[in-house]
């Protein structure tokens, strides 16, 4: 058997046990030395692969497996949220934009249009009253305040008036609830003392530091209404 021939056959098997590599080995010491070495590293190498398997392996497998489906869950959860956040802010600026953006020309066309809105949620049956303390109290947030009542205030809430931060008051009437807005001064809608439709009269009062939008229906005296606001309401000076 020539040289490459026994190299090749103790690569492919270091413990053969073919006669020809027998009478190799034992008529060459250079090719008994080399399937010596051949051998001890295929024992090393065996060695090396028989590790014992840790009794917990299984669990600490299984333990990986659930942690890697979980990170790659999570991640899948943060792709949805960023979505829905996306989609969130999208929307709340399309929202933004209607609310704030200014939709009437006038005072009075956007008082109407107000009172409408809200007209389901307030009647002169109602029982809740605002003392004066707490109107004063919101109405301070507009530099402003009354002296004395002015009426029974069924409501006083912020609110948005043609995309401006307002105070609305809703106070008992004769027949039906009558609506005063104090809204900060407006360029980009005209003051009108006087407007009116089918169903509701509006005065407004124009002051140095805010107008005052008066709307109730036609029964309603709102001269007396607006009297009453001129002499009772003060504003801050600054």
């Amino acid at each position: 058997m020539d040289d490459l021939q026994f190299r090749r056959s103790i690569y492919a098997d270091p413990n053969s046990d073919d006669k020809l590599i027998r009478e190799a080995i034992a008529s060459d010491p250079k090719k008994q030395k080399f399937a010596e070495e051949i051998k001890t590293l295929d024992n090393s190498i065996a060695r090396v692969l028989n590790v014992d398997v840790p009794a917990d392996l299984e669990n600490k497998l299984l333990l990986r497996q659930s942690f890697a489906r979980s990170a790659q869950s999570t991640k899948r959860r943060r792709v949805h949220l960023a979505l829905a956040a996306s989609v969130v802010f999208a929307l709340a600026a399309t929202l933004s934009y209607v609310q704030f953006t200014p939709v009437h020309s006038n005072l009075g066309d956007y008082a109407l249009a107000h009172v409408y809105h809200e007209a389901d949620h307030f009647n002169n049956g109602l029982t809740q009253r605002v003392n004066l303390t707490d109107l004063n109290q919101e109405l301070s947030d507009y530099g402003a305040s009354f002296v004395s009542s002015i009426g029974e205030v069924i409501a006083s809430k912020h609110c948005f008036f043609d995309g401006m931060d307002s105070l609305h008051l809703v106070l008992k009437g004769k027949n039906a609830p009558v609506n005063v807005f104090i809204t900060p001064k407006a360029e980009h809608l005209v003051f009108k003392d006087k407007f009116a439709d089918e169903y509701l009269n509006g005065q407004s009062i124009e002051f140095k530091q805010a107008n005052v939008i008066i709307v109730g229906d036609k029964s309603e005296s709102l001269s007396q209404w607006q009297q009453q606001i001129k002499d009772k309401i003060r504003f801050q000076t600054l």
